[in-house]
């Protein structure tokens, strides 16, 4: 083997791939994995032929490297499970915190609609063209027929009970984020 002699090899593969996919598959219930684990043996054993000293006792070399190379496939195979569950518990746990947000955003934005509803009229209707029309002050008073100023009192009330309203109903900087997301 240390010099090269494949021959010495293929002798050595006919003798122990049997013996040492057997020995694996005790560990390993995977003859895929099994078959590849014995295929790295013999390339391991290959590739370090030339520089080996291992006194003739070739039998017990490549059983301590097949017994570590199924070690570090059952702490790989350990591993990747255990992360694997980790990432499950974490998407279901995402899925679940995604699933009340839109719950409470639901709920948030139905309570902004049953306050801006509870609005008077005209109030209602200034406070819809600016938020969500976008309309100036000035394109409001002309389109309703009122001054500037009258809209900038009828939007500050709305606002004004919109803040106290829902101030009551939760957390204000959420609801002020929400407001702001709905052009509130």
């Amino acid at each position: 083997m240390q010099q090269g002699n494949e021959q010495a090899l293929s002798e050595l593969y006919h003798r122990y791939y049997a013996p040492l996919c057997i020995k694996a598959y005790k560990r390993i219930p995977s003859t895929p994995v099994v078959e590849e684990i014995v295929q790295d043996v013999f390339v391991n054993f290959w590739a370090k032929s030339a520089t080996l000293d291992i006194q003739g006792n070739i039998k017990a070399y490549l059983y301590a490297t097949l017994r570590n190379k199924v070690l570090h496939e059952l702490r790989t195979a350990y591993n990747r499970a255990r992360y694997a569950e980790v990432i499950r518990q974490l998407q279901a746990q995402s899925t679940d915190d995604q699933s009340l947000d839109a719950i409470y955003a639901k709920e948030t934005e139905c309570r902004i609609n049953q306050v801006i509803s509870s609005l008077s009229p005209q109030c209602r209707e200034a406070f819809r063209l600016s938020r969500f029309e976008h309309l100036s002050y000035k394109e409001i008073a002309t389109y309703m027929n009122i001054s500037v100023n009258t809209v900038e009192k009828h939007i500050a009330k709305a606002l004004g009970i919109l803040r106290s309203k829902l101030n009551e109903y939760g957390d204000i900087a959420i609801v002020i984020a929400l407001l702001i997301s709905l052009n509130l």
